[in-house]
């Protein structure tokens, strides 16, 4: 029987089923949609035959099932407004894949049959012909984890009767079952691995919810062929020889993790910057981020990732100025076994692999070199890659983030890089303002900086003196955020003790331009008391350890004028 008659022969039975059914053949070409399935999609299925399934469900999942030959339940879609859950498995014929099978209906249908389980035999019996047509093996508990339904190939495969077996507990059916505790946990388990009869099987155990509570739980063989079961180990080993590298960068990355909480200031630029971010990084578009060095271009893709779909996926990033070509082309797309002299021992996966559900952020994306331009390029559009060394394709799905402090525009009309990379990058461009130009937000910044230090070396300092911040204000800040902190990192070490950081503290380069900068500020006489009285007044508070009754003593006056002073100078705390 050729696979589009058994496709024919399974329709008929389906098209009777009150859920949406819809298969694909292997290309993910649609080959036939029941009736439900064209009321649910909104679509006449003269219409929807010969279509590519994503041209359809823009958000589909069924050729992926496809391409991965694993079934993926309860997949949620919002399609013609209405929001649709799935079951979604591959279609074998003879042992070979044919295609891909979906399931679906509307949630409140969904949540309508599940409440009818319990109830209506005549409904319990349709919802088994339909699970004895999709899985290997399938059983369902209540609450208490007793046996409301069991199929029957499941009850082959267990050596028991049907009979026999509902209504019981399912610890009494299944000794090493984990249903009764999916029941009380309400967390499913997906590909867990089992032994029955000497025999290892791959199952799913998922919850079933009604109006909050969990009222049951599905269990479901996925996997009890022993080829299945030979593929699938080969793909653990596989993973088992990376486990470490991926070990040590989901280390990395569940590590450094930024949100748009640390991206401070009240700059005009900096609030438009981060305005901007926080508008983008819901959607999949690329961004490219642009600024000096040390503006702070990686907390921004690092923020955009944290606030985004993906923030439960892995966030890579790949200096691209860091590496020489060749190691940049094995870092960027991993290796196999032998690619190179000093190949690691069953291949590297490479950042874009690594990145595979998530965000990869690309920094200092200009110093590229041209020929991993093009390969890049063609990551974006085709959404796979090779790793070098290799003949494989490996399907990806990633969100790129990408920043440089290069005139990328300029590097295009001189040929130095790619227009058609250029506007792939640009979807949606997000400028960072130089530290120099943010005003008081340099303050702002510094004191942030100062207290994250404490923190990290156990210090305690809490203040700067009034001529560090005068410095602050005045100096050009060629390194931006990384050279503020810098700085401030090795007045913490040289001060050893705090509470204030002084002018000495900081490095001679500094001091000289804080001279300089004295000498040519202004003359004026109040202002130079006024910068002579703010010092007296912070270093007597120093000096009293913060008793601001002996502060006024030891400056002369009363403490009532101290308050007013301090009021004036910014120097009140609490």
């Amino acid at each position: 029987m050729s696979h589009n008659l058994l496709i024919d022969k399974q329709i008929d039975i389906l098209d009777s089923i009150y859920n949406g059914i819809l298969i694909i053949d292997k290309e993910g070409i649609i080959v036939k949609v029941n009736k439900s399935g064209c009321e649910l999609i909104g679509i006449p299925e003269e219409e929807l035959i010969n279509q590519h399934i994503t041209t359809i469900v823009k958000d589909s999942t069924l050729f992926q099932v496809v391409l991965d030959e694993v079934p993926l339940l309860n997949v949620q879609h919002h399609l013609n407004g209405k929001h649709i859950v799935a079951n979604e498995t591959p279609i074998y014929s003879n042992g070979e894949l044919v295609g891909a099978i979906s399931v679906f209906q509307e949630v409140t249908e969904l949540n309508h049959t599940l409440n009818l389980l319990d109830e209506k035999e005549k409904e319990v019996k349709y919802l088994k012909n339909i699970l004895e047509l999709l899985y290997d093996g399938i059983i369902v508990v209540d609450k208490k984890g007793h046996v409301t339904m069991i199929n029957q190939n499941y009850c082959n495969f267990l050596g028991v009767k049907m009979d026999e077996v509902i209504g019981k507990h399912v610890t009494e059916v299944i000794k090493n079952t984990r249903m009764h505790i999916v029941v009380k946990t309400g967390k499913p388990e997906i590909g867990s691995l089992m032994k029955i009869k000497d025999e290892n099987i791959i199952v799913m155990r998922t919850p079933i919810w009604r109006d909050g509570e969990v009222v049951g739980a599905v269990g479901k063989v996925l996997y009890t062929d022993v080829n299945e079961l030979k593929t699938l180990a080969q793909r653990l080993n596989v993973m088992e020889s990376n486990l470490d590298y991926y070990k040590q960068e989901l280390k990395k990355v569940r590590g450094a993790k930024y949100s748009f909480k640390q991206i401070i200031g009240e700059h005009e630029r900096m609030k438009e910057a981060k305005e901007l971010a926080m508008k983008v990084a819901p959607t999949r578009s690329t961004v490219l981020i642009r600024g000096e060095s040390g503006t702070g271009k990686e907390l921004f893709a690092h923020a955009i990732h944290e606030a985004s779909k993906r923030s439960e996926g892995p966030f890579i990033s790949l200096n691209c100025a860091a590496l020489p070509p060749d190691l940049l082309e094995a870092e960027l797309f991993g290796y196999e076994e032998g690619a190179f002299t000093g190949a690691k021992k069953g291949g590297k996966p490479g950042k874009i692999e690594l990145a595979h559900g998530g965000t990869l952020f690309l920094d200092e994306v200009g110093d590229m070199p041209l020929n991993m331009q093009v390969k890049l390029l063609r990551v974006l559009q085709e959404r796979e890659f090779e790793r070098v060394g290799g003949n494989q394709t490996y399907k990806i799905d990633i969100r790129l983030i990408s920043a440089t402090n290069r005139p990328l525009e300029e590097m295009v009309e001189k040929g130095e890089f790619r227009e058609d990379l250029y506007y792939r990058l640009n979807v949606f461009q997000i400028v960072i303002p130089p530290l120099r130009e943010r005003g008081e937000d340099i303050i702002t910044t510094a004191h942030l900086i100062l207290g994250q230090l404490n923190d990290e070396f156990g210090k305690n300092f809490s203040r700067f003196d009034p001529e560090v911040e005068e410095l602050f204000r005045n100096y050009h800040w060629p390194g931006n955020v990384r050279e503020l902190q810098n700085v401030i990192e090795r007045a913490l070490h040289v001060a050893e003790s705090g509470p204030t950081i002084r002018l000495e503290h900081f490095p001679p380069y500094l001091l000289n331009h804080f001279e300089k900068h004295s000498h040519s500020s202004s003359y004026s006489l109040n202002d130079q008391l006024e910068k002579a009285e703010k010092i007296a007044i912070v270093r007597a508070l120093e000096a009293s350890n913060g008793n601001r009754s002996l502060a006024a003593k030891l400056l002369g006056i009363h403490r009532a004028s101290l308050y007013r002073k301090m009021e004036k100078y910014n120097l009140l705390t609490d």
